[in-house]
């Protein structure tokens, strides 16, 4: 993994996530806001935990990037165990919250999420990533470490994610956009927001920018569903790729998905080998 870029992504989410944007955070997570995407999320990630169920009596799940909890407290009302792992204590905090009643089966972790996996000697019924991969530079590498804790029947979950821009056609795209900028003008810091847009929009990155290394696919044409699936599948899993369209306005969302757009995914992923290391391990090598 590039553990420098890495790095300053985490470091611009802390930031980006602190207190006052974690009170902020549905206002501008669409998944959460409309009613027909927390139903696609609601019907995977029961299917997910419906799976794990057959091969363990209380899945235990991984969630990376957890955030405020969106992943985590489903899972947890399912009857998982849940090990949660943020760089934000703001968000973390308010996951503490949400989820107090089940303190019994959850585990939380501030800190780096690579040094998590890496450090990490457990395996995991089901990784769960949402929202969270398109602020990851090297998002391969940190999928590579995550499967070496995936088990037989050990599942990759990850919900919305922006697709490869160049992948989804130039409609879509300017679409997607204007939906976007329809939405953000009645938002406060409109214009360094629409500013902020158009620069990424030209392919202009800022090194310093919180920004720019927070949302780390607006300058890096999106998160590439195609290179996700063959590296999962060369790892031996049987991967989905499950595209949508996502956008924060209400309007718009109708809109897009009445003209069946599609600019946003998710990826259910399942071992279906044994991976080499475990086998070895099993063997005493």
């Amino acid at each position: 993994m590039d553990q420098k870029l890495n790095k300053v992504a985490a470091s611009a989410n802390i930031t980006a996530f602190n207190a006052e944007a974690s009170k902020n955070y549905l206002n501008d997570a669409p998944h959460l806001n409309h009613l027909v995407l927390r139903q696609l999320y609601q019907k995977l990630l029961v299917g997910v935990f419906d799976f794990a169920s057959k091969h363990s009596t209380s899945p235990k799940v991984l969630d990376l990037g957890a955030g405020e909890g969106t992943a985590t407290l489903p899972f947890l009302e399912l009857g998982a165990r849940v090990t949660a792992v943020d760089s934000s204590i703001s968000q973390l905090n308010v996951l503490r919250d949400k989820c107090e009643r089940f303190h019994g089966n959850l585990e939380v972790y501030c800190g780096d999420i690579t040094e998590k996996l890496r450090n990490n000697r457990d395996t995991y019924d089901i990784i769960v990533c949402s929202s969270f991969l398109h602020h990851v530079p090297d998002y391969i590498g940190m999928i590579r470490e995550a499967a070496t804790l995936l088990p037989l029947h050990g599942q990759f979950f990850s919900f919305q994610d922006p697709l490869r821009y160049d992948s989804v056609g130039k409609f879509t795209m300017m679409f997607t956009s204007f939906a976007y900028f329809s939405w953000r003008i009645l938002q406060g810091d409109v214009l360094a927001g629409i500013r902020r847009r158009c620069r990424r929009n030209r392919g202009v990155y800022l090194a310093d920018s919180i920004y720019d290394n927070s949302d780390y696919h607006v300058t890096r044409n999106g998160v590439d569903q195609n290179a996700i699936r063959r590296f999962l599948t060369e790892q031996g899993f049987n991967c989905d790729i499950i595209s949508y369209f996502s956008t924060q306005s209400l309007f718009f969302q109708s809109f897009g998905e009445m003209l069946g757009l599609r600019n946003t995914f998710a990826v259910v992923a399942q071992r279906r080998v044994v991976p080499v290391f475990r086998a070895a391990n099993n063997h005493g090598i």
